[in-house]
């Protein structure tokens, strides 16, 4: 009953965080979603497999349906594998030479707790600014800090727009410059944290802990009990400042990318 329960759990998490990242292109396939953005990130360019993963039975022709999909947009096939995910469906894409790639960890806490692991320490010179929507100057700092091509604004700019929850785009301050940024989506008694990067040349300062801070009150006022993230599962630093903040792993995922000598 409790593996029912945590996958019932995470199917409900995977389904608020896919909202975070809406692709350009969604198309729904035997319950699952085809994303297609440009070959822009790859959790905007994958099938995401959990709606329907119950009922499942093994059949490859959705996965042929997937790829199809994917050679019509010119893109590479690839799928979100998850705890949540069809059992099997991970060693199918195997045995067709899907490569496992970039395992994540899916990490929650509670929000109070968030709130007061992060607590700013008097003296602090970091000032925090937040917005409900993105402009081009929060887009262009977040890119440089990021090392993302300018080119890339546009696509930020769509994929941000098309969030409907509400949204809390940070920016800690240091005087007149920006030193760090985040951002937070509410939903469902829920806040998912997705951008949080420091300014490169001043990372393990603490200007981390303060965007995790203002993400986390942000969300409390907004409603939320809970938070969420999503984090690269070699990434420690990214875990030790999670981790601080009171966030545990709740579930494992990665992704299966078909190599370019299947194709």
């Amino acid at each position: 009953m409790k593996i029912l329960q945590d996958r019932s759990m995470f199917r409900y998490l995977e389904r608020l965080a896919l909202r975070t990242w809406p692709a350009q292109l969604e198309q729904p396939c035997e319950g699952w979603i085809l994303r297609a953005s440009d070959g822009v990130t790859k959790r905007a360019n994958s099938v995401w497999t959990v709606d329907g993963s119950e009922q499942w039975t093994g059949d490859e022709k959705v996965i042929d349906e997937a790829e199809a999909f994917y050679s019509s947009h010119r893109l590479t096939p690839r799928f979100h594998i998850s705890e949540a995910s069809p059992s099997g469906l991970d060693d199918c894409l195997e045995r067709r030479g899907y490569i496992k790639e970039v395992p994540c960890l899916f990490m929650t806490t509670d929000v109070g707790q968030a709130i007061w692991r992060t607590e700013p320490v008097d003296g602090n010179s970091l000032r925090a600014v937040v917005q409900p929507s993105h402009d081009d100057s929060w887009l262009e700092h977040f890119l440089a800090m990021e090392g993302f091509a300018p080119e890339l604004l546009e696509f930020y700019d769509n994929l941000f727009t098309r969030i409907e929850a509400p949204t809390a785009y940070v920016s800690i301050m240091e005087r007149d410059q920006c030193v760090g940024m985040g951002t937070a989506i509410a939903e469902d008694g829920w806040s998912g944290f997705i951008n949080i990067v420091v300014h490169p040349q001043l990372r393990g300062q603490g200007i981390g802990k303060r965007i995790v801070h203002e993400l986390a009150r942000w969300s409390r006022n907004q409603g939320a009990d809970r938070l969420y993230l999503q984090v690269v599962a070699d990434n420690a630093p990214a875990i030790r400042l999670y981790s601080g903040a009171g966030y545990e792993k709740l579930f494992a995922y990665h992704y299966r990318t078909k190599p370019m000598d299947y194709l």
